[in-house]
């Protein structure tokens, strides 16, 4: 199902598409993302807002199309926006059952090349990014041979990839809710070694990769490096897995959290939630502002952010219970 997330319950608020639609809706259409990285747009033009993003591999639903050009498409988190034609390459419900069965590999370092030829010097065919997904053929000396969404052979490092299932399975922050404190601690020191991998990133509005991050993105780009998806915004971010006060202080906070920040409610406006962070400990946090960065939450620290945080939640051990968190292992999406 490519709205796992959206069926434990978290609903997202969906922007409805905006240019000429055809009197029916594609019921039943069903896409990859082509390319390294694919921009979705809120409207179908260049200049609209960027939505979201997904990385090459992921399977979404077409919805419609505009001017032939454009098209709308949704991402697995439920998101609704606009693609040129380019970016995706339709599929049948075959097609993606074959690929949910074939041999498949995930770019495992931060940025790579596929090549015409397993050589280093050959003409590259298209760029690869963490997360990235496609179908391996075979090796050949030190490249895999792999077949890209849109059906093109190529080459990459293969240092540079792993098998998906091996991946998947070697997520060592998907854990029991029960799990054992040493289990936890080392749940926890793995999504803060991701995290820190980002440092430096530059901000991108609506980013979802390595090559840029908004704030959300940035959280849920390092989930779903460890193994869990997550809805795509702040606001609805919060309101998933086990909500941990933060009322009184830090004092609850475990190292992975993600903290909430943005407008507590008062009688004449609601609460208002603006951005998110990961807790590192201590009283820090690593986000995208700006940059992804380290900051503290302790007044006096050289490196303070002043913003309070005013809600927190726990994603750890909550995954694949109705709490809005799902496995990728579970999430029927890529198995």
């Amino acid at each position: 199902a490519l709205c796992a997330l959206l069926a434990l319950g978290c609903t997202v608020s969906e922007k409805k598409p905006a240019g000429e639609k055809p009197e029916k809706e594609d019921e039943n259409g069903l896409a990859f993302a082509a390319l390294s990285v694919i921009n979705m747009r809120e409207d179908p033009e260049y200049s609209a807002e960027l939505g979201t993003q997904a990385l090459m591999g992921t399977p979404v639903k077409v919805h419609y199309h505009d001017n032939g050009y454009w098209v709308n498409i949704e991402t697995p988190d439920g998101y609704k926006a606009w693609v040129n034609e380019m970016a995706i390459v339709p599929i049948d419900q075959a097609r993606l059952d074959e690929w949910k069965a074939a041999d498949r590999v995930v770019v495992s370092t931060y940025y790579t090349f596929f090549l015409d030829a397993p050589a280093p010097d050959a003409q590259h065919v298209s760029d690869g990014v963490w997360g990235d997904i496609v179908e391996r053929i075979g090796t050949k000396g030190r490249f895999t041979e792999v077949r890209l969404p849109a059906g093109q052979t190529a080459f990459v490092p293969t240092a540079d990839v792993t098998e998906l299932h091996a991946w998947v399975d070697s997520r060592k922050a998907i854990i029991p809710a029960d799990a054992a404190q040493a289990t936890r601690e080392a749940a926890q020191k793995q999504i803060l070694e991701t995290a820190k991998t980002f440092l430096g990133v530059p901000y991108l509005w609506a980013g979802t990769s390595i090559k840029g991050v908004d704030c959300s993105g940035f959280s849920k780009s390092v989930y779903f490096l460890n193994g869990y998806m997550l809805l795509r915004h702040a606001s609805p971010q919060y309101k998933t897995g086990e909500p941990v006060d933060v009322s009184e202080g830090l004092d609850n906070l475990q190292p992975a959290d993600l903290v909430f920040f943005g407008r507590e409610a008062t009688e004449e406006k609601p609460e208002r939630i603006t951005h998110v962070a990961i807790y590192m400990g201590d009283g820090k946090i690593i986000h995208s502002s700006q940059v992804v960065r380290i900051n503290s939450l302790i007044e006096g620290e050289p490196d303070f952010y002043s913003r309070k945080p005013i809600r927190a939640c726990r994603i750890l051990g909550n995954q694949d219970c109705g709490k809005g968190v799902v496995s990728i292992a579970q999430s029927g999406v890529y198995f």
